[in-house]
């Protein structure tokens, strides 16, 4: 055995020369048919495939643990038994211990987050102290919380050692989509009152008789005008107009 050589890397180099020989050999002259050169080659190709396959590491399939989803379970909790008491415990001291440095680095409290999440147990740090007042029934009264609005989305990868945090996950609308109202068209009364004043106006002047027969007079003046300067072009003009005006082609 050479020293420093990987048997794995050598076995996928050999069958990889051995495929490359039946393919030169099959297509440099001892070619038949597609189904023959499939026959020769298919044994290579699953050698070279399952050793390169033997090559890769394995990806571990563990997925990321959410803070979010973290809080949920811990909210799902039957603290009227010890079972249910004992479960809150655990899941509350893995969540300290997978998420609390990072809250904090970024701002967040994380017993504030436990006491509106999961109020069973007033604070990540006293879950002990109060295990008691959980089985007497004294549970504190805490508002409406939503863990997917109102908790930071941290994330703690497979391998890493600390939790980070991403946007929050996009919420698809249930609620129907508001029509758009048409806009109104105001009324501009001051135009209005204005527009009929001066309509007014001129109705009183070309009702007053004499306007009306000074229109009739301009009228009267411009007829007799048109008309004559119309017998005047008729006098202009030559009696055979065929033989007056030539014949215009623009083409020639």
């Amino acid at each position: 055995m050479t020293c420093g050589a990987n048997i794995n890397f050598d076995a996928v180099t050999g069958a990889t020369a051995d495929l490359k020989s039946k393919l030169t050999s099959q297509l440099g002259g001892n070619f038949t048919s597609a189904s023959a050169l499939k026959d020769a080659v298919s044994a290579n190709i699953t050698s070279v495939s399952s050793n390169l396959s033997s090559m890769l590491p394995e990806i571990p399939s563990v997925p990321a643990i959410s803070f979010q989803g973290e809080l949920t379970a811990l909210a799902s909790f039957d603290l009227s038994t010890p079972a249910g008491l004992l479960d809150y415990q655990s899941k509350l001291s893995s969540i300290t211990d997978n998420f609390g440095s990072a809250l904090s680095a970024n701002g967040f409290d994380l017993d504030d987050l436990v006491s509106k999440a999961a109020p069973a147990i007033s604070s990540a740090t006293d879950a002990l102290s109060s295990a008691s007042d959980l089985l007497s029934g004294s549970l504190p009264s805490v508002p409406s919380f939503d863990i997917c609005k109102d908790c930071p989305n941290f994330e703690l990868k497979a391998g890493a050692t600390e939790a980070i945090q991403s946007a929050q996950e996009t919420v698809l609308s249930n609620a129907k989509g508001i029509a758009e109202e048409f806009a109104e068209v105001s009324t501009n009364v001051d135009f209005n009152a204005q527009f009929s004043e001066m309509t007014t106006k001129a109705n009183k002047i070309l009702a007053d008789p004499d306007v009306q027969a000074q229109i009739s007079s301009d009228i009267s003046s411009a007829q007799e005008q048109i008309t004559a300067d119309i017998e005047s072009a008729k006098d202009l003009l030559p009696a055979n107009l065929s033989v007056t005006i030539p014949k215009f082609s623009p083409f020639k």
